[in-house]
């Protein structure tokens, strides 16, 4: 039998700041929930896993991303997406730094196109 953690009145609805991480009580004009502290600060641009460019946009459940080959992209990924992209580059501010293509884990090597022929005895048994 396990037991549910109690529910806090209001604690649901609480939104950080992106830039600082406190309570997020103002918004910018571009739709973005910060503190007060960053009211007209700017989010930097954020390049998508697939090398187009996220564009910032605000609807009824708060701020998303969107890019033109993948689509709508939540927020808390994007920033995810940046901070991994910025580890690979060594860059702390990813906006102004060209951000390599194409992500490659674990060294993946290209794929090798083979052509098989009926001589081929390896392949037909």
């Amino acid at each position: 039998m396990s037991f549910h953690a109690q529910k806090v009145y209001g604690e649901s609805g609480l939104k950080s700041c992106p830039f600082c991480g406190r309570a997020a009580t103002r918004k910018t004009e571009s739709g973005l929930e910060v503190c007060p502290q960053h009211t007209k600060q700017q989010l930097h641009e954020i390049k998508c896993t697939c090398g187009s460019w996220l564009e910032q946009r605000a609807g009824k459940f708060g701020p998303y991303f969107h890019c033109f080959n993948c689509g709508n992209i939540n927020f808390k990924k994007a920033l995810e997406i940046k901070a991994i992209t910025a580890a690979v580059s060594g860059t702390k501010n990813v906006g102004s730094e060209k951000l390599p293509e194409k992500i490659r884990y674990n060294d993946q090597k290209e794929p090798t196109e083979t052509t098989i022929t009926s001589q081929d005895t390896e392949y037909f048994d």
